[in-house]
């Protein structure tokens, strides 16, 4: 869903699908939501629910493959890719009512966290290739899945790296 933007500059809303079943699966039109302090709250405890969930399933992914071994390999994907579907709608969403996330101050600073994000990766990615049995068709699906998310993780680098420098 691309923004488009207003003659003030704002990004125009678009009220699609996705944006309406969003709201539908978090309530967002609950009588909870009208009292303005209670809302702020609860979105930020949710928001430090979110976190903790987005750290705890790689971790725990990254864990399972190294001690669970082969028979942990797709719990712990399922565990990684929940984590990034979850960024994925949250970023979505934001995008799809308006929120330029690249203007936010202190955007820079959460790169620190992307680069733990990409450690926790590659500590899966050697996990899963350790734990694949040898000679498997699995860990030629593994290595051609890890040479996919590299090449991924590159042109995602890349794309963000060019949208800076053509953005005002």
């Amino acid at each position: 869903m691309r923004d488009h933007l207003q003659a003030d500059g704002t990004a125009e809303v678009r009220e699609g699908w996705f944006v309406r079943t969003a709201e539908r699966i978090g309530d967002l039109g609950s009588p909870f939501y009208d009292e303005e302090h209670q809302r702020d709250v609860w979105n930020e405890a949710s928001a430090v629910g979110f976190q903790l969930v987005l750290w705890l399933l790689p971790v725990a992914a990254v864990v399972s493959v190294w001690v669970g071994g082969a028979t942990a390999i797709p719990y712990a994907l399922v565990m990684f890719l929940a984590a990034g579907l979850a960024s994925g709608v949250v970023i979505g969403f934001a995008q799809a009512r308006g929120l330029d996330l690249g203007a936010a101050e202190g955007y820079t600073v959460l790169r620190w966290r992307m680069l733990v994000f990409v450690v926790l990766f590659a500590a899966l990615c050697v996990g899963v290739v350790r734990a694949a049995p040898e000679g498997s068709f699995g860990q030629g699906t593994l290595w051609g899945m890890l040479v996919g998310a590299a090449v991924a993780i590159a042109l995602l680098a890349w794309g963000g790296r060019r949208a800076r420098r053509v953005s005002p």
